[in-house]
C-alpha cells in the first residue's frame, strides 16, 4: 500500500510514500509492466527514457531496462560532470523541508546527453504540484532538444495539488505535445495486494 505519513516532511503535510510500492514484493515489476503496457506510443521509436532524482530513478531505470532504451538522468546541480545545462526548479510545498521551501534548487543534465529532435519519455514517481516535471520539460527545452514527442509517465497522480493544470498551462515548455499516461494507485494496489 502507499502509506500516508502524517506531518512529513513538516507539520501539516500528509506525505504519500509512493516509492514504498517498489519496496514490496513484485511492486517494482508490476509498476514497470504497467508503465510499459500503458504507453500510447511505440517503444521502438523512443530514443531515451529520462528521469529526475530521486523517485523517477527507481521506476525509469527499471522501465529503460525492460524496453532496452537508454536512460537520461537529471540530477540536482553539481552532481554531474561538465558541460551541463541547468534550470531552476521551484521546491514543492509538499516534499520540501521548511528550510528549502523558499529557496528551490537547480536541476541539470549533461549538455549533449539527448540528441536534438529525440523522442523522450519522462518518468517520475508522482505528479502532485507539477513543479518537478515543469522543470524537467523546461530543461529539455533549454538543452535545445526540440523534441517532437515528449511523453510523461507517472506512477501516481494526486489531482488535489493540480499539477496537471500547471503542466497543461505550458508555463515552462514549447514542446509540441505530451501524452499523459498515468498508472493510478488503485491499479497498483489491486495487482500485488499492497
Amino acid at each position: 500500500m502507499v502509506r500516508p505519513v502524517s506531518d512529513f516532511p513538516r507539520p501539516g503535510v500528509e506525505f504519500r510514500h509512493v516509492l514504498n510500492i517498489s519496496q514490496q514484493p513484485g511492486g517494482l515489476a508490476l509498476c514497470t509492466s504497467l508503465l510499459q503496457t500503458h504507453f500510447a506510443g511505440i517503444w521502438g521509436k523512443v530514443d531515451v527514457v529520462a528521469c529526475c532524482e530521486a523517485g523517477g530513478f527507481v521506476y525509469a531505470s527499471a522501465l529503460a531496462l525492460q524496453v532496452n532504451g537508454p536512460l537520461a538522468l537529471i540530477r540536482e546541480a553539481g552532481k554531474l560532470p561538465t558541460p551541463t545545462v541547468s534550470v531552476f526548479k521551484s521546491t514543492s510545498h509538499i516534499s520540501s523541508s521548511t528550510s528549502d521551501y523558499l529557496e528551490g534548487n537547480r536541476i541539470e543534465m549533461e549538455r549533449d546527453l539527448i540528441a536534438k529532435g529525440a523522442s523522450v519519455v519522462v518518468v517520475d514517481d508522482v505528479l502532485a504540484t507539477g513543479k518537478t516535471l515543469c522543470a524537467v520539460l523546461e530543461l529539455l527545452n533549454k538543452a535545445n532538444i526540440g523534441a517532437k514527442d515528449v511523453s510523461i509517465m507517472v506512477v501516481a497522480e494526486f489531482p488535489v495539488h493540480r499539477g496537471r493544470e500547471l503542466l497543461s498551462a505550458g508555463l515552462a515548455v514549447s514542446i509540441s505535445r505530451a501524452f499523459w499516461i498515468l498508472v493510478v494507485l488503485r491499479k497498483v494496489s489491486r495487482g500485488v495486494g499492497l
